[in-house]
């Protein structure tokens, strides 16, 4: 189907009991769970089912980690005991694969939507100021409105950032064969994840960001740790610098001017990804005018709900954590209190992930803010080269940092390694439903498994962990 939306047929409904403007993750979620309770649903979607997470962002991406792990496991063969070599590479093929993934899942929610009885409209919506929803020469009305309109890549004011090299998240995606060199500016989440594909690929990578570690808004030692990798694969990072202009090369590259104190830096690439930054999609009518606003976001309460009565926000617009299981999940809360059902979440147990080689898996408190905001906190941390089924994976790297403040409750839970963004589960899920580190040292893992590096970590709080010295 290649993401085209089934268009649902402007009928002699004017009313619904629910008006979703957005269907990515927050709002698709919505529009099914309300279907769901009985109510009468209609989905508005300018572009393609699942907003930028499925078809820009979440999906795609971790389409290309897979391969770039599996090409990244070929080379190391040796290491296994096979004698394989791989003679080639093709581009063309991740792409199909990545799109055919991506058409599967578009498809799947469409027939999801489809079952569920809800209305979908390709199309642009807009809400005026007495909640009238319009689109087309079209109106109707609803009696709640989720607003989920999710985000777009910001624009930044750098000279030659225009020009004709230069890729955002969304056109990155639209390569159609490998460049030599890639300069990646910013090397926050998105930047780091597509440097270490880039890597393995066998593209020279180069990151730039101003701040003075990679991965600025995560654990030092985290960032720091990788950072070594990163170097050690060969990705040159520049820390502490700024982009001054972007120029294009007679030869067809680009010419980055990086700037840090008073050095200059040039930096030839054939491509250049700008990885800084996303503007929240709010302009969605003159209901505007009427919603309040914490900064560029929409403000939302504990539920949800906006200033203006029967109007909710989820999602990117809301300017919370700007990861698409939280659209979901604000989605699903939005829903619960338009049900009359109250229900809030508590963000700092939620879990994220970075894709990365290693993964990092991650919840609450940095150790730097665990130890500016508790009157005592106690550290426990294993490392993977410890764990024997990360030997016999031959994969090392990494470690598993969990966090308590003086009452015992884990307030911040670090994983670098192999498996991750899976392992962090463990402890998120539990600490979510209010297990503290005591109850969790009394936990029993299976071995030989990764998640050992967890149990270990917690007894470490208590100075117990067997298997470190």
């Amino acid at each position: 189907m290649n993401g085209e939306i089934k268009v649902a047929e402007f009928s002699d409904v004017k009313e619904y009991d629910l008006a979703v403007i957005g269907a990515g993750p927050g709002g698709y979620v919505a529009a099914i769970k309300a279907a769901k309770k009985g109510a009468k649903v209609a989905l508005f979607e300018k572009d393609k089912l699942g907003g930028t997470c499925l078809n820009r962002g979440c999906i795609p991406t971790k389409a290309y980690a897979r391969i770039a792990e599996v090409y990244d496991i070929l080379k190391r063969a040796g290491e296994f005991g096979f004698d394989v070599k791989v003679n080639s590479f093709d581009y063309t093929q991740v792409v199909k694969r990545k799109d055919d993934i991506v058409g599967e899942l578009v498809e799947g929610i469409n027939a999801l939507l489809k079952a569920n009885g809800v209305d979908v409209f390709n199309t642009e919506a807009k809400v005026d100021k007495e909640k009238n929803i319009l689109f087309g020469e079209n109106k109707i009305k609803a009696k709640n409105i989720i607003i989920a309109t999710g985000s777009s890549p910001a624009e930044l004011p750098i000279e030659g950032i225009n020009s004709k090299n230069v890729m955002n998240s969304d056109t990155i995606l639209e390569m159609t064969s490998l460049p030599q060199s890639l300069c990646i500016i910013g090397g926050g989440v998105i930047g780091m994840e597509f440097a270490f594909i880039m890597n393995q690929f066998g593209v020279k990578v180069s990151v730039v960001e101003m701040m003075p570690n990679i991965l600025p808004t995560l654990d030092k030692k985290i960032s720091s740790s990788i950072k070594f990798v990163a170097q050690k694969r060969g990705i040159k990072i520049y820390t502490s610098s700024t982009v001054e202009r972007i120029d294009e090369e007679e030869n067809g590259g680009s010419i980055v001017t990086v700037k840090n104190g008073e050095n200059i830096k040039r930096i030839y690439a054939d491509k250049v990804f700008v990885s800084i930054g996303r503007k929240l999609n709010t302009d969605i009518g003159p209901i505007v005018e009427l919603l309040e606003f914490e900064g560029k976001a929409i403000k939302v309460d504990e539920h949800m709900k906006t200033n203006v009565e029967g109007v909710y926000a989820v999602g990117d617009v809301t300017g919370k954590m700007m990861l698409a299981h939280v659209a979901s999940a604000q989605g699903e809360v939005a829903v619960d209190n338009i049900f009359g059902e109250s229900s809030t979440i508590d963000y700092m147990k939620i879990p994220a992930a970075v894709f990365t080689e290693p993964e990092i898996g991650y919840f609450g408190y940095t150790e730097e803010e665990a130890r500016k905001k508790f009157k005592e906190i106690k550290v426990g941390r294993f490392d993977f080269k410890h764990n024997g089924r990360a030997k016999t994976y031959g994969e090392t790297e990494g470690f598993a940092k969990i966090i308590s403040n003086e009452n015992g409750e884990v307030v911040g839970a670090w994983v670098v390694g192999s498996g991750a963004s899976e392992l962090i589960h463990i402890l998120s899920t539990a600490c979510q439903e209010g297990v503290d580190a005591e109850a969790l040292k009394k936990a029993v893992y299976a071995h030989p498994t990764r998640s050992e590096t967890i149990m270990e970590a917690v007894k470490d709080i208590f100075g117990e962990s067997i298997h470190k010295v």
